[in-house]
């Protein structure tokens, strides 16, 4: 309950931020209006975490197409990366398994991590997928460094505060049995496939 109060008192400062940015009584700028969209859009996203977090469920969703799902991850890292001022790229490398990628939940995983990366690449951020023979991968480059969110939970220090972004990934890299290996400047995440 803490880290989803402080997290949506970030939001709100946000949105805070974006009106003392506006001249009192002019209309909002195509820029500050895309700044409060981006503010807004991760603040819905937060919720919708903070809210499977508290009920003790995950999203479901139906495999989609690599090409969709990776589309739909594109569209929805735009917010973040407006917000970060570093772009996002979503690309596909080849693979010996199907291009098949599981919906929401995979999805909301890679968002989340891009969340913990994107302070440590102020360059922008890059995720390359495959379809491995029995596994998913995804790749995230730059990630000098494995945030603390990202550590297997039993790694985090004891009583550290997370936030709801960081409980997120934890909670959702369990479920999906994901591993992690960080190799040089990159990060990759294999998650089985059933």
């Amino acid at each position: 309950m803490r880290a989803a109060l402080h997290d949506l008192a970030n939001v709100l400062a946000g949105v805070q931020g974006v009106a003392d940015l506006t001249p009192e009584g002019a209309p909002l700028s195509p820029r500050n209006r895309a700044r409060l969209e981006a503010v807004l859009a991760e603040g819905q996203a937060l919720l919708g975490r903070a809210r499977h977090l508290a009920m003790g469920t995950l999203p479901e969703g139906a495999a989609e197409p690599g090409e969709d799902w990776r589309a739909r991850l594109a569209g929805e890292l735009r917010p973040m990366a407006l917000l970060y001022r570093a772009p996002v790229e979503v690309e596909a490398l080849p693979g010996p398994g199907p291009d098949t990628w599981p919906g929401d939940l995979l999805r909301s995983f890679a968002r989340s991590a891009a969340r913990q990366l994107l302070p440590y690449a102020r360059e922008g951020l890059r995720i390359q997928t495959r379809a491995a023979e029995g596994a998913w991968e995804l790749r995230f480059t730059p990630a000098p460094t494995l945030p603390e969110a990202l550590q297997p939970a039993g790694e985090v220090r004891a009583g550290q505060p997370l936030d709801i972004n960081a409980r997120w990934t934890q909670r959702v890299a369990g479920a999906l049995g994901l591993t992690l290996v960080q190799d040089g400047e990159g990060l990759t995440c294999r998650i089985p496939r059933p």
